[in-house]
């Protein structure tokens, strides 16, 4: 792909943010005739007008909605591919990619991660964030090397080494009743709306959960599936509903969510880190070591 394309896809996706060619302009450090020229030319080569202006300001025409995500996920690209070759020149010799669920970025991860780094400073890690289910493809398609994720078993040919139990809490709005006590009967949740991660995510991490309910004395019922714990707790701070969540998720404490444990202890899946075995290397098979010493 020529390279000048690229640079204008940045050049657009500054002008939707900004919402104007002059600030615009501004944050890319050049003035706004050139911007105007650029975006001009990106129209050209892609056929679509991708911009329109009001006097309210510049947004993106239909068509540049629709393009707008891919534009996004190629910009990221690119930046990823610069800073690997920053790595390079710094005499970095390995790349290894990681696939990773959003709750172990917060407790079982970084402890790896600096572990890696001190032992293996020849390595550069590429993180991505990717749900259990996705991992598992990903590994499968070869685009990352590692995962860390919900599973409870090897899936041939994605091999599972455990790493650290887990458990669940109870995610409430602050002005839940609920968040007023010190813990929570997983019976109390019964009759609230609850924020679920389809199953299609992790089926052991939803089907224990499920399980844990239903021994609790009711079959939960989805009032809102999303598709992140980020989203979940999102919408338990807006006052939607209220989440079953990893542990790990406290301690991000976002404002208006309240966290309290259960009364009686819920286990979840824990976080294991899975590879592929037909393409497991020297370096997969040193870090999935340091993560089981780090994490013992």
């Amino acid at each position: 792909m020529d390279l000048s394309l690229i640079k204008r896809f940045t050049h657009f996706l500054a002008v939707v943010e900004e919402g104007n060619f002059g600030r615009a302009a501004a944050r890319l450090g050049m003035s706004q005739p050139p911007l105007t020229a650029q975006i001009q030319l990106l129209e050209r080569a892609l056929g679509v007008k991708l911009l329109e202006r009001s006097r309210q300001g510049t947004r993106p025409t239909w068509e540049g909605e629709v393009l707008l995500p891919a534009v996004r996920r190629l910009e990221e690209a690119a930046r990823a591919v610069e800073a690997l070759a920053r790595e390079v020149r710094l005499g970095k010799r390995e790349l290894v990619t990681i696939g990773c669920i959003t709750s172990a970025m917060f407790e079982t991860v970084p402890p790896i991660m600096r572990a890696v780094q001190q032992r293996l400073p020849d390595t550069t890690v590429s993180v991505r964030e990717l749900d259990t289910n996705d991992a598992i493809e990903a590994l499968r398609r070869g685009e990352v090397d590692l995962a860390f994720a919900r599973l409870d078993r090897d899936r041939f040919p994605i091999r599972v080494a455990f790493l650290a139990p887990d458990r669940l809490i109870a995610a409430l709005p602050e002005a839940d009743s609920l968040a007023a006590t010190a813990s929570v009967d997983l019976a109390d949740l019964e009759h609230r709306s609850l924020v679920m991660l389809p199953r299609a995510i992790s089926p052991a991490y939803y089907d224990g959960l499920v399980n844990a309910c239903r021994k609790a004395g009711f079959a939960p019922v989805a009032a809102r599936e999303v598709h992140s714990a980020m989203a979940q707790l999102a919408l338990v701070a807006s006052g939607l509903g209220v989440a079953l969540v990893s542990s790990g998720m406290a301690c991000l404490a976002p404002p208006g969510v309240a966290f309290r444990p259960l009364r009686v202890p819920m286990a979840a899946v824990g976080v294991s880190i899975a590879w592929n075995s037909e393409r497991e290397s020297a370096i997969t098979k040193a870090i999935v070591a340091i993560a089981k010493e780090t994490i013992a």
